[in-house]
């Protein structure tokens, strides 16, 4: 595969945030200088109809945008996206499909979204036991991580989640994605809470969710990105 890293997005629960992780952290890096590839490999297409809303409205720039709904051609348009691209990312769908495993077996980074209730992380056992699958085809470890989204500030319910987690060693990012208006407001608008320029609060978790990712898979220096070993 080409020195650009890849990070692929998935969970088979919908409703989980996986479209917003990925167009966020798109154009986080996007606007921070990065040429970003994004490739959806998901047949509900949510991830085309927002960047297509978005890129007709001038947003999204700096951002190179495919579609693959062909399991056996995942592989091979990722290559060629990697070769225009300082990093790409993946939208893929469904714990049980030969698109993650590929996905997942190209990836320098799987994130998982999911929401603090226990259908949304049975589904995120469900993916990382998919990647530990790619890990055995290709012989190599595949840094996998979940990321909670839609969280309700200070509510028992977050408290338990993370506690719980914590017991099996679940890995997960220190960013929490918080139950905001905005993040929809801004998909309708066919942008994200930064292009859109609104709620700050928004704006720093995706900035803060940005740096943990980079920091996984690679650092900018002087206009290059450079691979660093995954955390």
């Amino acid at each position: 595969m080409s020195r650009t890293p890849i990070v692929t997005v998935s969970t088979g629960k919908g409703g989980a945030g996986k479209t917003t992780t990925t167009i966020v952290l798109a154009d986080c890096w996007a606007l921070s200088g990065l040429t970003v590839g994004l490739l959806n490999t998901d047949p509900n297409k949510s991830l085309r109809r927002w960047y297509e809303k978005g890129a007709k409205k001038g947003y999204f720039e700096n951002i190179i945008f495919r579609e693959e709904l062909q399991e056996r051609n995942i592989i091979s348009v990722a290559r060629r996206l990697c070769d225009q691209v300082d990093v790409l990312l993946i939208d893929v769908a469904g714990v049980a499909s030969v698109s993650l495993l590929k996905s997942a077996g190209i990836a320098d980074l799987v994130i998982i979204p999911a929401q603090p209730n226990e259908d949304d992380f049975i589904e995120a056992i469900n993916t990382k036991e998919i990647v530990k699958e790619a890990e055995e085809l290709t012989g190599r470890a595949i840094p996998c991580k979940t990321v909670i989204t839609r969280a309700k500030s200070g509510t028992t319910v977050l408290e338990h989640t993370a506690k719980q987690l914590e017991k099996i060693n679940f890995p997960l990012f220190s960013t929490i994605f918080y139950d905001r208006t905005i993040f929809a407001k801004a998909r309708f608008m066919g942008a994200t809470p930064i292009s859109y320029g609104a709620n700050t609060g928004a704006i720093s978790e995706i900035e803060a969710f940005s740096n943990e990712v980079r920091q996984m898979i690679f650092v900018k220096e002087k206009g290059a990105v450079k691979k660093t070993k995954a955390a």
